[in-house]
């Protein structure tokens, strides 16, 4: 960094020296024309003196006339030469002032041309020691900010040390582990899965398979604890084999094809064009004997009067005649959905709320949809043959192999993970 304060007093010490030399120079010349004023003077006061004693000597001895004159005369050129030799050296004295004079202006002039050079060089010098400055204060934040991030690099390093030291123990670990165990653990994994499947799903086939894998994993290891978990792997897939299996697949398929004959159902009643004309006939005809024209005028009036109300009397099991066309679609609807109902029972195994479903729909079915009607048969033969259907699948509640190979996952393998 430039300082300052001393250069700003090494440029007012060069601005001061040219000026006390200019000063000192007029002082002397003032002084040496002085001096030589005061000598010429007393020069002038000499011939003075001389000229009055030449006077006075004229008056007391005018007979020694020329003899003085000629004194007087040479005295004067004496003084004279003396005079003139004294003014030609202040002359010469004064043309070296002059000289030194000039001299001085131009050591002046070229002191006052490096002041200006040295001033310029001082602003330029600020200029820089700001810039400097400022770059000094931009690299201290740098710096600054340099250790924050070395100190992050430092920590995340330190992060990464201690997790490549855990891994480098859990790999120790796994070098000291026995080569089966990740057989023994696949093998754990799908017998727990057969578990699931055969318990809950009721999937006898994909549990019966994931046991099978399962012992696959574990043939030619040696070990008495892994020879008892086959056995008891072989056990339970015997066990799931003789379980009856049901096509509960099929019996939902059954169902669907149920649901959608429902929107082709025909209700009972007036669905024929012959009983819908027989249904505004009467038994009454008017006889053709004129006696009878009371009875005939009173069977007309009635068949007249029919034509507008009709009261007729039906089968109390009938109850499909008079609906309206939303009671026809509450009905059609609340029929699908005691199906699709039983279908979800189905998959849950549950034949009790199933068949209660299904007994629902067929009664609504037989109540009020044309019995002779094909669409009809057939809807209640697809019901009545998934609600007679045995759905419910005895599997065991547990798997021996599980349980085996929990308490032996529990004694080996997770052990070991630990």
């Amino acid at each position: 960094m430039v300082n300052n304060t001393s250069a700003t007093a090494s440029t007012s010490d060069a601005a001061s020296t040219p000026a006390t030399e200019v000063a000192m120079v007029n002082t002397d010349y003032q002084s040496y024309v002085s001096q030589e004023t005061a000598a010429l003077n007393e020069l002038k006061g000499e011939v003075g003196a001389l000229k009055a004693q030449l006077a006075t000597v004229q008056a007391q001895n005018s007979g020694s006339k020329h003899g003085l004159l000629w004194l007087v005369v040479v005295i004067a050129l004496a003084g004279a030469g003396f005079a003139g030799f004294t003014a030609y050296q202040n002359q010469n004295a004064l043309l070296k002032l002059d000289a030194n004079s000039e001299a001085t202006k131009q050591q002046i002039s070229s002191a006052v041309a490096s002041i200006e050079r040295s001033a310029s060089s001082f602003e330029l010098t600020q200029q820089q020691n700001t810039t400097l400055q400022q770059a000094l204060g931009s690299l201290n934040q740098n710096y600054q900010n340099l250790g924050q991030t070395i100190n992050g690099l430092v920590s995340a390093q330190q992060q990464q040390g201690a997790t490549v030291s855990a891994l480098d123990a859990k790999l120790q670990g796994f070098a000291e582990r026995n080569p089966n165990d990740w057989k023994l653990a696949e093998s754990y994994f799908m017998v727990n899965n057969a578990a699931a499947k055969a318990i809950f799903e009721k999937d006898i086939k994909a549990a019966v398979w994931m046991l099978t894998k399962a012992d696959e994993l574990l043939v030619g290891m040696q070990e008495d604890e892994v020879v008892a978990l086959r056995e008891a792997i072989s056990k339970d897939i015997t066990t799931l084999n003789n379980i009856s299996l049901v096509d509960l697949r099929g019996l939902g398929l059954t169902l669907d094809r149920a649901y959608d004959n429902v929107d082709q159902l025909v209700l009972e009643g007036y669905s024929d064009p012959q009983k819908r004309a027989a249904a505004f006939q009467s038994n009454n005809e008017p006889s053709s004997n004129v006696a009878d024209w009371k009875e005939n005028l009173t069977k007309s009036a009635n068949d007249f009067a029919q034509r507008f109300v009709e009261i007729r009397h039906r089968n109390p099991e009938a109850a499909t005649e008079f609906l309206s066309p939303e009671q026809d679609l509450y009905l059609r609807e609340n029929i699908k959905t005691r199906i699709l109902l039983a279908k979800a029972d189905l998959a849950h195994g549950d034949k009790e709320a199933m068949q209660a479903n299904l007994n629902d729909a067929i009664k609504m079915v037989t109540t009020y949809f044309d019995p002779e009607s094909t669409v009809t048969t057939n809807t209640l033969e697809l019901l009545n043959k998934v609600a007679q259907s045995e759905v419910t699948i005895a599997t065991p509640e547990s798997l021996q192999s599980a349980i085996e190979f929990a308490n032996f996952a529990q004694a080996h393998l997770l052990n070991r993970a630990n």
